[in-house]
């Protein structure tokens, strides 16, 4: 069977094995229209709209099974089902012997994550541990509860699946059959709110917490109330899981060979399109940098080759809105949460094909900007609000549409793109001049007086990457001015100016970081 025959049998299967036995209780509802509306729900569903896709934790467990790169954090109050759920969807992929739970409650009860993975043996009646590998390749999935009372430094090592102990390096991952790939460890964490009802709770340190997407897990026993009373654990849920799966698909085996194959990352791999990498360059510093500091940045860069930059930002109520909001982030971006933008964009594209049985993992603009919301969300501080981080990113998001369509640009394309793309159209048939002239006149059209601080930001940053665009071109003229001399078609210069940049990039870290788009 090809890969979606088979993760439509493996998905169909597991709902179907644990729908008696794990309430589905709501965490975001997202809707899609001119702005994408995603409310967090707590445990409280709405009723069915149109163009609105209700999320449960449920949905985000099995779907995060088919990516490797981020581990979930479940955080909420004792009692919620964070431990009963997590350990209802690894007993019914993996069976009894092929997950586990581990405790770091610290004390003398509290475990070591990497007991799991070492032996002990005494040499010269000395005990010294070592890794043992047959163990690290043992395991389909772990459940550190209380992961915030753990040692941070062993912990890290079993979330990044590489651990080292006495100088061995031990690898937590499973071979897929035939392909030469591993499968890494699942991964799902837990930990109480470090807040004042928990003081016994800590912090999760920011490296810790870097490494996860973290969900504030929802507590739905007063909605659910008692429909939760027959949703319990049976001992065959295993056999239950994986005879259906293979009766539906004819393979034998059990989860060690059928698990990876079914859940390689490489089958739901999906490369974001132009315009999905643009929003992310664009939105990721508004909603989460103050817009006067990215306006100061950008103003440097255009005055630097001599533009005055007319776009606008002012005091005003709306600014001090942004700030309050961004107040209650513990920190802003890191190069981790680009992958985990890209991955859940794409887990929450999969998690609609399920829904509709398309089981289609194409990423849209809007699976991007949800993804950016819940992203950012996950970084706010404990005991904040819920949900004030994505009226942010609405507000990038309608901006950049709006400036998309004032500007016609293509489905799927960028607007620097875009707008590059036709500078070489008008290079070829009239010169470099008319090439820079026509990067000129878009950082014109951009640089103007605008409505609305997202509008004033995305602007400046649109020009500014145009102006470095200028500058890099101006600096290897002769090289362009070959390129568009040459009577090849258009879309031989267009590779020809990739590869001109690929070779000239190192020359400026600012060609690298706000030139990407240059590469396609």
């Amino acid at each position: 069977m090809n890969n979606v025959e088979l993760r439509k049998h493996f998905i169909e299967s597991l709902y179907h094995t644990l729908e008696d036995v794990v309430s589905p209780t709501p965490y975001l509802e997202i809707t899609e229209g001119e702005k994408i509306n995603v409310a967090f729900l707590d445990g409280k569903g709405k009723l069915p709209a149109e163009k609105s896709i209700e999320i449960n934790g449920l949905d985000i467990d099995i779907a995060s099974l088919f990516f490797d790169e981020f581990s979930l954090l479940r955080e909420g109050v004792t009692g919620v089902g964070k431990t009963y759920t997590t350990d209802a969807l690894f007993r019914t992929i993996f069976g009894q012997d092929g997950q586990t739970t581990v405790r770091l409650g610290g004390g003398l009860l509290g475990a070591s994550a990497l007991e799991l993975f070492t032996i002990t043996k005494l040499e010269n009646g000395v005990p010294r541990t070592y890794v043992d590998h047959e163990k690290c390749q043992k395991y389909g999935a772990i459940f550190l509860d209380e992961i915030n009372r753990g040692d941070t430094q062993e912990v890290f090592q079993v979330v990044d699946g590489e651990i080292h102990v006495n100088g061995e390096t031990g690898y937590l991952r499973i071979p897929i059959s035939n392909t030469g790939r591993y499968k890494k460890l699942k991964i799902i964490a837990a930990m109480n709110p470090a807040d004042a009802q928990h003081s016994s709770a800590l912090e999760l340190d920011l490296a810790g917490e870097n490494r996860f997407l973290k969900f504030t897990f929802p507590n739905g026993v007063e909605e659910a109330g008692s429909s939760q009373l027959e949703s319990k654990a049976y001992y065959d849920l295993y056999k239950i899981f994986w005879d259906s799966f293979r009766q539906k698909t004819g393979l034998k085996g059990e989860w060690k060979e059928l698990y990876p194959l079914v859940t390689d990352q490489e089958s739901v791999k999906n490369e974001l399109n132009n315009d999905a990498r643009e929003f992310i360059d664009l939105a990721i510093g508004y909603v989460s940098k103050d817009p006067m500091a990215l306006m100061k940045r950008n103003e440097e860069l255009l005055k630097s080759v001599g533009y005055t930059m007319l776009c606008k930002v002012n005091e005003s109520n709306d600014l001090q809105r942004i700030r309050d909001i961004q107040k209650n982030f513990k920190h802003g971006f890191v190069r981790r949460d680009l992958k985990k933008i890209s991955n859940f964009a794409s887990l929450l594209s999969f998690i609609k094909g399920i829904k509709n049985r398309t089981y289609d993992i194409s990423v849209s603009l809007h699976d991007v900007a949800a993804s950016i919301g819940v992203v950012l969300e996950s970084k706010r501080i404990t005991g904040s609000e819920n949900g004030p981080a994505l009226s942010l990113v609405n507000d990038a998001l309608h901006s950049y549409k709006q400036i998309r369509e004032n500007m016609k640009v293509p489905l799927e394309a960028g607007l620097r793109e875009m707008v590059w793309q036709a500078a070489v159209y008008a290079g070829k048939e009239k010169g470099f001049d008319a090439y820079i002239d026509n990067i000129r006149k878009k950082i014109g059209d951009f640089n103007t007086q605008s409505r609305g601080i997202a509008d004033s930001v995305l602007r400046s940053h649109i020009s500014a990457d145009l102006v470095v665009l200028e500058h890099f071109s101006k600096s290897f003229r002769n090289d362009i001015e070959g390129i568009l001399k040459k009577e090849d078609d258009y879309c031989v210069s267009v590779d020809a100016f990739r590869s001109l940049y690929d070779s000239r990039k190192s020359q400026g870290s600012i060609y690298t970081h706000r030139l990407s788009f240059l590469r396609g």
